[in-house]
């Protein structure tokens, strides 16, 4: 059985978090575990008591019945070796927005997020509940994983019946522009092999302001989920600039944005969302 998990601390945020993984239950035929990090001293049976009543509010509304899950340690050094443990197929976290992801997981968000071989969609506190992702918007860079993620989001759009975006950005670089037409011409090629619907567009404006100029397009191209992928050691979205993963994370749209690790999807190393629908 699939498996959501949704990290809480019991505040309106993760309630949306909760929302949006019962909203994809039934297209992905998931099991929804609410999860809660206790603070070393902090009291089980208090923090037992609030995650049933989030669960049980849930319940009043959806008629889905979560369940939980509850460990003492770290946010930070938990979220991954549990997610393991549950053998996880995705995570959906909640945050306030720029503050609130600083807040719910400090400087540690990439590393978390890069340690959990899941992926993670990543919701706010005024993200719009969908039980259907109609559109994916897919940003392609110079990297040479990014075409990984055209394969994860061909699974996810079978999945749901959606529709692609693809989006490159105007590189003045004839040998860089190049390279990011031979993606979006590999990516298109793909889409059609699949029989998924897709669009091609490229960005307006310099490179340089690529995660601005995504976020415009998921905007504007009324899409309902942004799926980006996180380098371990680099930073997310790669060419788009030193704070672009926050950026997109905490866009002003609230658009819930999947993050996958390259090594999601590959098929002969991990689980992944491919293995389980193909």
């Amino acid at each position: 059985m699939f498996k959501i998990i949704v990290p809480t601390d019991f505040t309106p945020t993760a309630d949306k978090a909760i929302a949006y993984a019962i909203a994809l239950k039934k297209t992905l035929e998931a099991d929804v575990y609410v999860l809660h990090i206790l603070k070393k001293g902090g009291s089980e049976t208090d923090a037992q008591k609030q995650m049933d009543e989030q669960i049980h509010r849930h319940y009043v509304n959806t008629a889905v019945k979560a369940k939980s899950i509850m460990k003492v340690g770290s946010i930070f050094d938990d979220i991954p070796a549990l997610v393991e443990e549950e053998k996880g197929d995705l995570v959906v976290m909640g945050t306030h927005g720029m503050k609130g992801l600083q807040h719910l997981v400090g400087s540690h968000a990439l590393r978390v997020i890069t340690d959990t071989k899941a992926p993670f969609v990543v919701v706010q506190d005024n993200t719009v509940i969908e039980s259907r992702v109609k559109k994916i918007l897919v940003p392609l860079d110079l990297h040479k994983e990014t075409k990984q993620k055209i394969k994860y989001t061909a699974d996810i759009a079978e999945k749901f019946k959606s529709k692609v975006e693809i989006i490159i950005p105007n590189e003045s670089d004839e040998f860089l522009r190049n390279q990011l037409e031979r993606n979006m011409a590999y990516s298109e090629g793909y889409f059609e092999e699949r029989g998924i619907p897709y669009q091609s567009v490229v960005a307006q404006g310099k490179s340089s302001a690529f995660a601005d100029q995504v976020i415009e397009q998921a905007k504007t191209g009324k899409s309902d989920m942004i799926c980006i992928l996180n380098f371990a050691n680099e930073k997310l979205i790669h060419a788009f600039g030193s704070d672009a993963e926050q950026k997109v994370i905490t866009n002003d749209a609230a658009i819930p944005v999947m993050v996958l690790n390259p090594a999601i999807t590959n098929l002969h190393n991990t689980r992944s969302l491919i293995s389980q629908w193909g």
